[in-house]
């Protein structure tokens, strides 16, 4: 008798894209394509479809032959085995039709049988556009790093490599924001997508044992494949990406920081339960010092940051989501001891706290926009700012720090 096997980890791929294809047509088909080597099995709709292939093998006894079945009885012949061990589904073939039909054994001992159909005209067309569709070839280690990249920027809506510039763009908001590119990292392609591109690419990265992945993008959609398996998704959330305004902000503060305080003062914080549920950090800043502070009624802490460099400024108090601050990756963004900070406002007086590679940098590696000024707090933030300096012994002032002039911010 006929059959098609299913290896475990194509049985997850295929049930969980069935689930969300199900989810918006109870009446969907899957489609199968087969040849003496492979079969093709072809699922979705519209923008969003995918291709898995299988290796036949001739033990299978497959005719060659295009057909389909309904998806939610097809979903049925995998979820109701283990998921640990190859699934067979039986095939037959009769006289009496063009199509075969499935009669099959479930685990349980439960019979299905599915007729087949003429082949969905949409996945037939989807396959020869695969097919013919010129693609982007790229080292599937780059589009796992590049997928990385994106998330790092999270949230965002589109995340574009810009090869002529070498940078980085994210769509927030609404708002298309500039980056400087990583360390190390270099486009060697222009890339648009939306953040379900970015997964889907991600995730086809990470399963595939491929040394490439291809991808193709046009007005309409993303297609993504390691030559057995196809991913699509749409990018119709694109369409007025080159009409939105590249954000500009202003600079409101300017800082030369040490990372090793900042990154302790963090770890602290997010080690004491009271301040990591209140999750706020609260950064206070004057001509002549940085503090960094968690503080609640019953617990909390504070410590002066060192400091190269502060803009003449009045005391400002800025309320930071700290968890969102434990995220920035502040090891891949310099490998010297100290960092960059600005407070940006764009045009509509929304601040971000930008986080900078070096002094050159005209746009910052990574941002944090959960943050706003905090006058209300700066009674309690002055009465710990005194309690820490009688601690000390020593003012607030005491802690810039000259010798960051010699490792290169000199220049700010």
């Amino acid at each position: 008798m006929a059959k098609i096997v299913v290896k475990p980890k194509e049985q997850t791929s295929i049930s969980d894209f069935l689930k969300s294809v199900i989810k918006l047509d109870g009446e969907a088909r899957i489609s199968f394509t087969i040849d003496d080597k492979t079969c093709k099995i072809i699922m979705g709709a519209g923008d969003s479809m995918r291709i898995i292939s299988l290796d036949v093998e001739e033990d299978w006894l497959l005719k060659n032959g295009k057909w389909s079945l309904s998806a939610s009885s097809f979903k049925q012949c995998l979820c109701l085995h283990s998921q640990q061990s190859d699934i067979e589904v039986d095939i037959e073939y009769t006289s009496k039709s063009p199509y075969p039909h499935v009669d099959t054994l479930t685990k349980g001992e439960s019979r299905i049988y599915i007729l087949a159909k003429e082949i969905v005209a949409e996945h037939l067309d989807f396959l020869m556009f695969v097919e013919q569709a010129k693609k982007l070839t790229i080292p599937t280690a780059s589009a796992i790093e590049m997928a990385n990249i994106a998330n790092s920027y999270t949230p965002y809506d589109s995340f574009e490599t810009n090869k002529a510039e070498s940078k980085i763009r994210i769509e927030r908001d609404n708002k298309i924001i500039p980056f400087d590119v990583p360390e190390g990292f270099t486009p060697k392609f222009d890339l648009l997508l939306n953040k379900d591109g970015v997964e889907n690419l991600k995730n086809l990265a990470l399963s595939t044992k491929s040394e490439t992945v291809t991808i193709y993008t046009d007005d309409e959609r993303a297609v993504f494949s390691d030559g057995n398996n196809v991913i699509s998704n749409s990018l119709l959330s694109l369409r007025d990406y080159t009409n939105k305004k590249e954000i500009n902000y202003v600079v409101e503060q300017k800082l030369v920081i040490s990372i090793y305080t900042l990154k302790n003062e963090i770890k602290i914080y997010r080690s004491m339960d009271m301040v990591k549920k209140a999750n706020e950090a609260l950064l206070y800043i004057d001509s002549n010092c940085v503090m960094l502070a968690g503080l609640t009624e019953e617990t909390g802490g504070n410590c002066f940051l060192s400091t190269q460099h502060i803009n003449e400024t009045s005391p400002m108090i800025y309320r930071i989501n700290l968890s969102t601050l434990s995220k920035v990756k502040i090891n891949d963004i310099t490998t010297a001891i100290q960092i960059k900070l600005q407070m940006l406002l764009d045009e509509d007086g929304k601040r971000s706290l930008g986080f900078y590679s070096d002094t050159d940098s005209v746009n910052p590696y990574q941002c944090i926009d959960d943050i706003e000024l905090a006058p209300e707090k700066m009674s309690k933030v002055i009465e710990a700012k005194k309690a820490l300096e009688k601690k000390l012994g020593i003012s607030g002032e005491y802690f810039g720090d000259p010798q960051l002039d010699a490792l290169g911010f000199d220049d700010v």
